[in-house]
């Protein structure tokens, strides 16, 4: 880390959090103009940086608090921090917000739009998709595309029915949660997304999936490729609704508000 500046002098420095497909976006668009500093919560979401981003010192790995996200806002003294974590990250997104609070920065939020669920079966949070599950798809094939954080939610069910896949981004420690949920090894797919809807048919059709259960992640996290494919598949869709109504900007409105 470097020697901690002035506000004046750090004018041009913003700190850009996520390692989401906007979060990407943003960092490639701002590089060259600002002094943007990435963070991300796993290995994985800065393994997809353009190499002169990745290697460049700025890319700061590991999941933060508020309180050691206030510290790193104190030491790069940032004009303002740019929210583009996932959409279902609410806690992340309270402790950016509330250390923007302590420090008097800026927040911005990105928000991604939101799609059109169409006949899918909705449900408030994980939990309540377990329940839709044992009632109405016992023992049947499902897949589970909620992420490694989610699976404690859906320990009964992972107890009760052998036929539960999971699909979750690579790495040794969202594997070990896997397992510790109850996930057999053999059932633990591992793939960085977006996937295409013809991914998705064949993971689908390869384990004969009756059930799909995912998070409305809009079009920059594939969900509509990942209901066109179920829909071709022959599968039942399950959405765990997003958390919260946020206030905030688009992309476009992000990248315009970057370069001017």
């Amino acid at each position: 880390m470097r020697k901690q500046a002035g506000k004046n002098d750090m004018k041009d420095t913003f700190f850009l959090f996520g390692g989401t497909s906007e979060g990407h976006i943003l960092a490639e668009s701002a590089w060259e103009r600002w002094d943007c500093h990435v963070f991300v919560a796993t290995p994985e979401g800065a393994e997809v940086l353009p190499d002169r981003i990745a290697s460049s010192g700025r890319v700061h790995i590991g999941r933060l608090d508020a309180q050691q996200m206030a510290e790193a806002i104190r030491m790069y003294c940032p004009g303002f921090v740019v929210d583009a974590t996932h959409p279902y990250a609410v806690e992340v997104s309270a402790n950016i917000r509330n250390a923007c609070a302590m420090e008097g920065v800026r927040y911005i939020r990105v928000l991604r739009a939101r799609e059109e669920t169409g006949d899918c079966t909705l449900a408030e949070d994980a939990k309540e998709a377990q329940r839709i599950l044992q009632e109405r798809f016992a023992g049947q094939p499902v897949l589970l595309t909620t992420g490694s954080k989610e699976l404690p939610a859906f320990s009964e069910i992972l107890a009760d029915n052998p036929e539960i896949y999971v699909r979750i981004l690579p790495g040794e420690a969202n594997v070990h949660a896997a397992l510790q949920a109850g996930v057999q090894r053999e059932h633990i797919l591992t793939g960085i997304g977006p996937f295409s809807e013809e991914d998705n048919l064949r993971i689908l059709q390869q384990h004969h999936i009756a059930v799909l259960v995912t998070k409305e992640s809009g079009s920059r996290g594939g969900f509509s490729e990942k209901l066109r494919a179920a829909e071709r598949a022959g599968a039942k869709v399950i959405v765990i609704k997003r958390p919260s109504e946020e206030t905030g900007i688009t992309l476009d409105e992000a990248i315009a508000l970057l370069n001017r």
